[in-house]
């Protein structure tokens, strides 16, 4: 015979009340039986007991269902209760119900031929790009002899660009607290502060304004590192201060593998897509030589950098040493 609700409510405030003598934890359960917790709770048990099994088959409100073509036909349970499992295994099954599911990196790398993986083995730098037009894409791809978190440390370090990168001659950081709009809206940053803000398998957001080339062109970038278990990537978009009716859009990707085709833990891929957009007054011929100038310009400085700093910064650790040993 089915329990009722009366029995069930005074259940429930036994169960409040040997968790309070237990936890010594105000938890209602001398409140009255019309409580709105107690009803929750009761509700919640209710509903739960509402599918049970009788003779194998599942029933409702204690009621078994119909058959239908010799197969038990089957009712709605809740969600996060089955009624024909152990407990243990009810709450195995909500725990993984409530673990947040792994987002696929947001974005997808292209496919390299055979020849392209051997000249990356090779220690070769792949580009390719697509005619522009208006709207162009195009990636570079490289095999450094750096774990990724060395490679991380690099590109993570905006302020030493002017150094490491023959094309930028300044930097200017900003705040990042509202990137619908321009950076002159933000508030500069003072020079060598956040730097601990900004370190690999930490996610950040960095607004910079870069002096570019020896004709000191202006242009600024919001950059949103997030790591991820199937390589790090940072997102980089042109700021909306710099947007104009010759340059609509500009976007980027960097991202790393690590241990490429198994070639060992101090190796990383590392990659660079690109995204453009300008007005369809410009020549043509004009947009694809500077697309073509441009991503060597971005990446070609980086394989030896982060090489440099891996010898430098994993020198006579047991990675370094482990290698040397191998060759």
């Amino acid at each position: 015979r089915r329990e009722s609700p009366l029995g069930v409510r005074r259940r429930v405030k036994a169960v409040l009340r040997r968790a309070k003598d237990r936890t010594g934890v105000n938890n209602n359960s001398d409140m009255s039986e019309d409580s709105s917790i107690t009803k929750s709770l009761y509700n919640t048990i209710a509903g739960v007991e509402d599918s049970i099994k009788v003779n194998g088959e599942t029933t409702k409100n204690g009621v078994a269902p119909p058959k239908t073509n010799g197969a038990a036909a089957t009712t709605n349970k809740p969600a996060s209760f089955s009624a024909a499992s152990s407990s243990e295994t009810n709450a195995e099954s909500s725990s993984a119900s409530t673990q947040p599911k792994l987002k696929p990196l947001p974005f997808d790398l292209p496919n390299l031929s055979e020849a392209q993986m051997a000249q990356l083995l090779a220690g070769e730098r792949i580009q390719e790009q697509s005619k522009m037009g208006r709207e162009g894409s195009g990636y570079v791809v490289v095999d450094v002899k750096a774990p990724p978190y060395v490679v991380w440390e690099c590109l993570l370090d905006f302020e030493s660009y002017p150094t490491t990168i023959p094309t930028v001659r300044g930097v200017s950081l900003f705040t990042s607290e509202n990137l619908k709009s321009g950076y002159h809206a933000e508030k500069p940053i003072i020079p060598g502060s956040g730097r601990e803000l900004r370190h690999y398998g930490t996610p950040s957001t960095t607004r910079a304004a870069f002096t570019l080339s020896k004709f000191r062109l202006n242009i600024a970038a919001i950059h949103k590192y997030r790591p991820h278990p199937d390589g790090d990537y940072m997102l980089f978009t042109l700021d909306p201060e710099c947007t104009n009716a010759v340059l609509q859009s500009a976007t980027g990707i960097w991202h790393t593998q690590a241990n490429p085709e198994g070639r060992g833990e101090e190796y990383t891929r590392v990659w660079l897509l690109c995204g453009l957009k300008v007005s369809p007054v410009l020549p043509r011929f004009i947009v694809d030589y500077a697309a073509r100038r441009a991503m060597p310009r971005a990446s070609t400085w980086l394989k030896p950098q982060v090489e440099a700093a891996a010898r430098l910064w994993l020198k006579n650790t047991p990675l370094d040493i482990a290698s040397n040993g191998a060759n």
